[in-house]
């Protein structure tokens, strides 16, 4: 990261708050956001709504009354559950925090029409900062951001270099492929068909790092548990492309093939919705066991308060962007803003940052801005337990990281297509850096693709 670090700034930002409470989301809506905010085909005529939310200042502000206002634009919904909902909790979680805060949001912003959509609202009102949640608002942000030279703009999950000439430009993401790695072992370890698979939204890097990270654990899993010729039988099969990020019908239909034809019996997922914990859930009704995760928010307490305990569900992958827009807006109103990038991975935006010991890891509890979804502890066996908070623990310090050679793998296409023989892609002994992460565009040898 460039600049100030999160480290040299934590007693800044303890100065203007203490901890940080996200509330819990209301009840789930079923929608999807339209183009997805990573990265995805764009997507002309969605319909932009604009919400202004704010809290009132107290007779004394700080800083003599100077307040900061900051705009959010969503690719989707608000309703959507997965990942606009997910940005849309963390910002209303801020704005209440702070009385020199003042938040508007406009939902349902075409990749195509984000450019026209931020200037009108910019030209209609004054900001002091920009918050665009989606890749595909990259080009929009780009030509903004010269033309507006005195506002800041944040963008989620674009990389930096994109943006590296220019100056009112921080480029920030909530890194998932750790947490997929342990997903991983616990597929592993608790498959007794020795076939788990994967259903992507789309094979973009982002992607295709997690069904990497995802392949990798599973297979230490099931060495770690005995299982699949330690690993060596063990089938990991990868479906088609969805083309969507929020595709309930699709991915249902991906999970019921993973399972009916390849007799898969642990499914991962990029989908943001609950349709896969959901058909996991009905194979269990017919005798099956049939287990899933978490995707963004946690699943398993969603049904719980409906009445609903999900037999299929062993952990997952969860987002709380909460504390980094907390982060980037303190040093904001502080006149610290730097152009920095932000890559928050197991660990970052947590009190104690170091590893803890197997006894008390905090694996499976919510802390910093990703973590573990609460454990089976009933389906998965306790020697794996113990290897995921292991593992949890050490890539809070980076003392282990999924992507360590020697891997071996072959490059895909779009569809998820080989385009050559697995030959040797991370040497022995050789750990890839974020730059090789955010450009990988090959698979695991033991990917199976079903193209």
């Amino acid at each position: 990261m460039a600049g100030v670090t999160r480290r040299d700034f934590l007693k800044l930002t303890a100065a203007f708050a203490g901890g940080l409470v996200l509330g819990g989301v209301a009840g789930y809506l079923a929608g999807g956001r339209q183009q997805g905010g990573r990265q995805a085909p764009t997507t002309p005529g969605a319909t932009a709504t604009t919400t202004t939310t704010s809290t009132p200042a107290p007779a004394t502000t700080p800083q003599g009354g100077r307040k900061i206002r900051a705009l959010w634009i969503y690719v989707g919904p608000i309703g959507d559950y997965g990942w606009t909902r997910a940005h849309h909790d963390a910002k209303e979680a801020v704005d209440s925090k702070y009385p020199w805060l003042e938040t508007v949001h406009i939902e349902n912003v075409s990749e195509t029409e984000a450019y026209n959509v931020i200037k009108r609202e910019l030209e209609e009102r004054s900001y002091d900062a920009v918050f665009a949640t989606s890749y595909g608002f990259m080009d929009a942000v780009k030509r903004l951001a010269r033309e507006y030279p005195e506002i800041r703009f944040y963008h989620c999950s674009g990389p930096w270099e994109e943006f590296k000439d220019l100056p009112n430009v921080a480029t920030y993401f909530a890194e998932f492929y750790q947490l997929y790695y342990l997903n991983g072992i616990a597929a592993g370890a608790v498959t007794e068909t020795c076939s788990v698979g994967y259903v992507p939204a789309f094979l973009i890097p982002e992607v295709v790092r997690h069904i990497n990270a995802f392949a990798i654990g599973a297979l230490h899993g099931a060495k770690l548990m005995g299982k699949c010729g330690d690993g060596s039988r063990l089938n990991i099969y990868v479906t088609p492309p969805l083309n969507s990020w929020f595709a309930p019908d699709k991915a249902r239909d991906a999970a019921k093939a993973l399972v009916d034809q390849y007799d898969v019996d642990v499914i991962a997922y990029t989908e943001d919705s609950t349709a896969i914990p959901e058909t996991a859930e009905s194979y269990w009704d017919q005798g099956m066991k049939v287990y899933s995760f978490s995707h963004y928010s946690n699943m398993y307490e969603y049904f719980k308060k409906q009445g609903r305990t999900l037999r299929n569900h062993l952990t997952g992958q969860i987002a709380n962007w909460a504390p980094i827009y907390e982060y980037l807006l303190v040093k904001l109103y502080a006149g610290a803003a730097v152009k920095e990038d932000v890559w928050a991975r197991i660990g970052d935006f947590t009190p104690i940052r170091w590893r803890r010991p197997v006894e008390e890891s905090t694996a499976g509890q919510p802390e910093g801005a990703v973590y573990l979804a609460p454990l089976n502890t009933q389906a998965i066996p306790a020697k794996a337990l113990e290897e995921i908070k292991r593992r949890y623990e050490e890539m809070k310090e980076l003392l282990f990281e999924p992507f360590t050679g020697p891997i071996r793998g072959y490059k895909i296409d779009a569809t998820g297509k080989p385009l050559e023989e697995p030959t040797l892609k991370v040497p022995e002994g050789v750990r890839l850096g974020r730059n090789e992460l955010w450009t990988i565009d090959w698979f695991h040898e033991s990917i199976t693709t079903l193209v």
